[in-house]
């Protein structure tokens, strides 16, 4: 099973939740959840609104572990929707 990560959320994802491009196909870059028909689920969402959500995963919902979200939360400005050239 190929796993990706999601260059939005950070999260690992499989082919069965991959984002969608506006003609349908497959995105290996973004989860269905950050990415589905061509256009980000929540275009307004920032870094740091990203940041709480994982927190919340972890401290609220415990869908990751603290420790998980805290290392994700580290790689997410190397992610290509928070690299600082993509601004």
């Amino acid at each position: 099973m190929i796993v990706n990560t999601c260059q939005s959320c950070g999260l690992a994802f499989t082919k069965e939740r991959s984002g969608t491009n506006r003609d349908k196909t497959l995105n290996s870059d973004y989860c269905i959840d950050c990415f589905k028909d061509g256009e980000f689920t929540n275009p307004h969402l920032s870094l740091h609104q990203l940041e709480i959500q994982l927190l919340e995963m972890a401290e609220i919902h415990n869908d990751i572990s603290l420790e998980e979200a805290q290392q994700i939360i580290r790689k997410l400005p190397e992610l290509k929707r928070w690299r600082m050239e993509n601004i």
